[in-house]
């Protein structure tokens, strides 16, 4: 209290000399009086009016004073009202309600008050008038009021100001030059306090700062001496990362209340101190009382160790990690969506072709080996080409999306609708026999032909099948399927008709297979021509393992080609064709990689070896599958339509396979339109322009008019995958890249972690991908040369983003497949290389 207590009675004194000072400098005049001045003010003004109105009134210009003391009266606020009256008493010129104001003085009285003022106007002698003047008054009513217009306000002011500053300033000197512990601190003491790394600080009783060293001072930005006898509570401590989340930044009084009250040494406390920077640092406190000879605590030394290198650099390790956790569960969410694309189609969300194919072989071998009834659906919708001509591809896109989300809603989730191709649609119905299949079949009819879109009444015709009706393999059954399906065409459209329902003699112009629907002779043996779908898959996976754009590019070649057979192939046959294309250079798997991996043009003696994939090829196939048509189709995609002048002994013309002629056009149109690294891809009208140069020679002429309407057509929709495969499946490849070298940087273990790098470097190596390509090489070479373990962690962060950036744009949105993908920003320093890997998966060159 006598801290508190002494600056208080020393301020009250000196404010009373203040006010005594005042009184005196009032006394002697030094005050200025404001009253005084304004009636000086008014009796100056009085006497300029009484001037003024004699003048007027020596040559009766009277009545022109009105306009003067109206302005009079509009420049002085504290003139009520002005008037001249002769010496009858009557009012001659009058401003304001100069008779309201004055009727209560006497008339009779001619001295002057504040308020109301005369002067006489004497003519030759005689009493002429009276110049009248009415004013405010000079105080208002009220001691407030009358108080703030009086020298009392500025007292009352002077006084309160002077005691505040006295009371501040003297409780400042007073506290900075009392320091009692400080006196018994000897200089060699401070010298030794002062050559210590941590920061020290002495504390008197009432807990404030007697003494801080120069390791103390630094910590807080500011001097020393100005440490002194300041409340150490009200320092700004802050609080730390390990404290509750209620904590504020008042936990350090908390603390020093505590350790004060306790009395005992306390020691690794940890704190949190905003200083003279703008990081907080982060203290280590060791608390010990200072004991006096009869045992009484005088005072306390505190030391703090700074941790903040070391806990920033936990902390910057704990959110990296935290980084690379949400980093990953990301990529792992996007893997997953990027799967469920590449097994759907783009426009209507079913499952595409090569999906069907997957599980329909599973579920035949599952119905055959467990003897549970399959059925097959297959459906077209009707007119649709009318469609497409007559309202444009973007209606025949809404029609099928419409038509796609009818049978998803009708259709069991045990069954699997899928898109077979253009406007045709394939239904798998598993523990489903043929009548409850036909009637699955007339249900979905129905749903569609109530319904329509954008004002167009859809049909579809359907075909059904089912494993009890003896097809020896999916294909077969398939393909009935597709034979009921032309003639519910060629019955009227808008039916239904299954397979037991056809009669075997019965033939349709322009089906595509045997002459007679029911020929069951025209498929061979099942055991000599079965092409399981799971090897083709695992084939056209180790392809895209070994070189992506080969398996790409014969993924696309496919797409070419089933979609050039339609009309012109069974759908066994258009099956077979399409696992050809898919593994039509399967022999590049043999190829070394100093050639295929090669970036730049081949040399005469590469090509050469390029060139003897097509045996490898040959020997694969024949190794892998018990088909000979197979085989041939896929070996003989390289004779030329006119004859093949280096191998005269090869077939031509017609004599080649019709899948081998159309694979031959499609590889070589696929080959002209991408783009390689050192060269850039022809446009699709000058891909044509050559397939219709080297028609005759190369190419069956027939063929190649069919191809090309057909890319034409595909391309005016926008229901096909077209060129975004390959951004998906380069997506797909590096995302799972990405997975794992998330998780060989969550396990610590270097050695993975950078065959991981590795193994990313190189696969954006080979799409020329530069900017993962470097920040993956760069990873990989910290990792070998041991460089610190929390800047390994902040490149795999960034390089993962990088990734995500690059390949999460193939997350498209359409209609049926709406996909949520989260835009997350560009770590700093990243931006433009995150922009380009997203441009060179898109197909652009950096």
């Amino acid at each position: 209290m006598k801290r508190i207590y002494l600056p208080l009675r020393l301020a009250a004194g000196l404010s009373s000399l203040t006010l005594s000072l005042l009184f005196v400098a009032q006394s002697l005049g030094i005050v200025p009086d404001r009253e005084g001045a304004i009636l000086d003010g008014r009796k100056s003004l009085c006497e300029s009016v009484a001037i003024q109105t004699a003048q007027a009134a020596q040559f009766q210009q009277v009545g022109q004073l009105k306009n003067i003391f109206d302005q009079i009266a509009t420049r002085n606020p504290d003139l009520l009202s002005l008037a001249i009256r002769d010496a009858q008493g009557e009012l001659l010129v009058e401003t304001g309600n100069h008779s309201v104001g004055w009727g209560d003085v006497d008339a009779a009285r001619q001295d002057s008050t504040p308020t109301h003022m005369r002067v006489p106007i004497m003519l030759e002698d005689k009493l002429w008038g009276t110049v009248e003047m009415h004013y405010q008054p000079l105080r208002t009513a009220g001691f407030w009021t009358s108080a703030k217009n009086s020298v009392l306000h500025l007292i009352v002011f002077v006084v309160g100001g002077a005691f505040v500053v006295y009371f501040v300033y003297l409780s400042f000197i007073l506290r900075r030059t009392k320091t009692r512990a400080t006196d018994s601190v000897p200089h060699r003491v401070r010298a030794a306090l002062d050559s210590l790394a941590e920061g020290v600080i002495i504390l008197d009783q009432d807990q404030r700062i007697a003494l801080a060293n120069a390791a103390f001072a630094k910590l807080s930005g500011k001097a020393a001496g100005d440490l002194q006898g300041e409340k150490v509570a009200d320092l700004p401590w802050i609080a730390t990362e390990d404290e509750d989340d209620d904590a504020t930044d008042g936990t350090g009084a908390e603390v020093w209340s505590k350790a004060a009250e306790s009395g005992d040494a306390q020691h690794g406390i940890i704190m949190g101190y905003r200083g003279g920077g703008t990081r907080p640092h982060t203290l280590s406190m060791n608390y010990t009382p200072i004991v006096s000879d009869d045992g009484g605590v005088r005072g306390t030394m505190a030391t703090f160790d700074n941790l903040t290198n070391v806990e920033r650099r936990n902390s910057q390790l704990r959110k990296m990690l935290s980084r690379l956790k949400r980093s990953k569960e990301e990529i792992r969410k996007r893997n997953r969506e990027l799967q469920d694309l590449a097994t759907q189609d783009p426009l209507t969300g079913c499952a595409n072709r090569r999906t069907l194919f997957g599980d329909l072989e599973r579920l035949w071998s599952a119905a055959k080996r467990y003897e549970y009834p399959l059925s097959c659906v297959m459906l077209d919708i009707d007119h649709f080409k009318s469609v497409n001509d007559r309202f444009g591809h973007a209606v025949g896109d809404q029609v099928l999306q419409h038509v796609a989300a009818t049978l998803k809603t009708a259709a069991r989730d045990s069954d699997l609708v899928a898109r077979y191709g253009g406007e045709e649609f394939c239904i798998l119905l598993p523990h489903t026999d043929l009548d409850s299949a036909v009637q699955a079949a007339e249900k979905f009819r129905k749903m569609i032909e109530a319904t329509s879109c954008a004002g167009i009444k859809v049909t579809v015709s359907f075909g059904v099948s089912s494993l009890s009706l003896g097809a020896k393999d999916f294909r077969e059954m398939l393909e009935q399927a597709d034979k009921c399906l032309y003639v519910a065409k060629r019955g009227g459209r808008n039916r239904v008709v299954a397979w037991d329902q056809v009669p075997a003699d019965m033939e349709i112009a322009g089906a595509a297979g045997s002459p007679g629907l029911r020929d069951d002779t025209s498929t061979p043996d099942a055991a000599e021509t079965a092409i399981p779908f799971r090897a083709v898959t695992g084939l056209l996976s180790a392809l895209a393992y070994r070189h992506a754009d080969t398996a790409e590019h014969s993924r696309r070649v496919a797409d070419l080609c089933v979609a050039t057979a339609s009309g012109l192939m069974s759908v066994a046959e258009c099956y077979e064709l399409e696992v050809a294309a898919l593994l039509h250079d399967i022999g590049k798997l043999g190829v070394p990689d100093a050639v295929l991996l090669k970036p730049g043009p081949l040399t005469p003696e590469e090509w050469t070896v390029i060139r003897s994939h097509e045996r490898i090829g040959e020997e694969i196939i024949s190794a892998a599958f018990s088909s000979e048509t197979l085989t041939e189709t896929i070996t003989q995609h390289h004779c030329s339509f006119g004859g093949t002048p280096h191998s005269p002994d090869l077939p031509s013309g017609e004599a080649i396979p019709l899948g081998s002629r159309i694979i031959t056009i499609a590889d070589a149109y696929d080959a002209m339109v991408s783009d390689r690294c050192y060269r850039k891809g022809r446009t699709r009208k000058e891909a044509f322009a050559e397939l219709v140069r080297c028609s005759g020679t190369q190419f069956d002429p027939k063929l190649v008019e069919k191809f090309i309407a057909t890319v034409l057509a595909r391309d005016d929709s926008r229901s096909q995958d077209g060129d975004l495969n390959m951004s998906k499946q380069t997506a797909l490849r590096i995302g799972v890249q990405v997975e794992g070298l998330a998780n060989a940087a969550d396990s610590r273990d270097r050695q993975k972690w950078a065959a991981t790098a590795g193994r990313l470097n190189a696969t954006a190596i080979q799409h020329g991908i530069v900017p993962i390509a470097e920040a993956a090489a760069a990873l990989e070479h910290s990792l070998m040369n041991g460089i610190d373990e929390l800047m390994l962690m902040e490149m795999t962060a960034d390089l993962i983003d990088l990734c995500r950036t690059g390949y999460g744009a193939y997350i498209p949105k359409s209609p049926a497949l709406d996909v949520a993908s989260e835009s997350k920003a560009t770590p700093a320093g990243t931006p433009r290389a995150a922009a380009a890997a997203s441009a060179v998966l898109a197909g652009s060159t950096v």
